[in-house]
């Protein structure tokens, strides 16, 4: 599958030149528009928008995804950089989870996590380039990060997911993103 996808994103950069860094800007530019599509989904708690929102939220997020298997993908063939690109990857990761949260409000929760991320922010755009690529704890946070989304509009539209539930995604997801600060602190000070 994995192969498949590579073949499909190496056409398109070959033939319309759709770069890595452009599937990240994807998700910079959209996530204003995601962040109103949200703000609209809370003030009228319409389900429909909010299916809309959540699967154009999926194909954008997605290009996280994609982005990582497009540059491996080049450098098999051609020089490509990494450390910009990496950097730029984060970047644009940050800026599409503190939009999409702004929306709901300022809380513990969305203040501990784009507080955090606001940190990673400085951390990527200051730490030398050859230490700008995410961790592991990174991506874990960051996997945590993307489902919160659709699960907050889940719950603001139908209560289908307990509260609990909600809760403690939400204790584990700022949880994530701390040990994510500290692993690229820890990975930049030993290295």
């Amino acid at each position: 599958m994995k192969e498949k996808i590579e073949k499909y994103l190496l056409i398109l950069y070959k033939k319309y030149r759709i770069t890595p860094d452009i599937l990240s800007y994807i998700r910079i530019f959209s996530a204003p528009w995601l962040a109103l599509l949200i703000t609209k989904i809370l003030s009228g708690k319409s389900s429909i928008l909010a299916i809309i929102t959540i699967i154009l939220y999926l194909i954008i997020i997605s290009t996280d995804y994609l982005d990582g298997i497009l540059a491996r993908a080049i450098s098999k063939t051609e020089k490509h950089d990494h450390y910009h690109g990496g950097m730029l990857d984060r970047l644009s990761d940050k800026i599409l989870i503190i939009f999409t949260l702004i929306p709901f409000g300022l809380n513990l929760f969305t203040f501990s996590i784009i507080l955090a991320e606001s940190i990673l922010v400085f951390q990527a755009l200051y730490s030398p380039d050859h230490k700008k690529q995410a961790t592991r704890a990174g991506k874990i946070k960051m996997v945590l990060q993307t489902f919160l989304i659709p699960l907050l509009i889940l719950q603001i539209v139908s209560s289908i997911i307990p509260e609990m539930i909600i809760y403690a995604y939400i204790i584990a997801t700022i949880i994530a993103t701390y040990v994510s600060i500290y692993s690229h602190y820890f990975y930049f000070e030993n290295d």
